[in-house]
């Protein structure tokens, strides 16, 4: 079979057959792919656990007042932002 490219079945089988002799060869050479294994973290004290969900509780409360306040500002203010029509007033 030809296709569009001009390429054959025989000229892909050719370059397959190069490209699993490469790849054979670069087994046999025991070339290890770059990269590191990095250790598991490891598990965390319940102590710490309840330390860490502390702080994600306080930091959750302080973005939530900060939004009520913010709502709050805009509820009090005629103008929503600065691309209302009369913000610059």
């Amino acid at each position: 079979m030809r296709y569009p490219t001009g390429c054959t079945d025989e000229d892909i089988a050719e370059v397959l057959d190069g490209f699993e002799e490469e790849m054979l060869a670069s087994i046999r050479r025991g070339k290890q792919p770059e990269g590191r294994v990095l250790e598991f973290p490891p598990k965390l004290s319940e102590q710490e656990l309840i330390r860490r969900q502390r702080i994600i509780d306080q930091v959750w409360e302080r973005l939530v007042d900060q939004r009520r306040e913010l709502e709050r500002q805009a509820a009090q203010s005629c103008h929503r932002g600065p691309f209302d029509s009369d913000s610059n007033l």
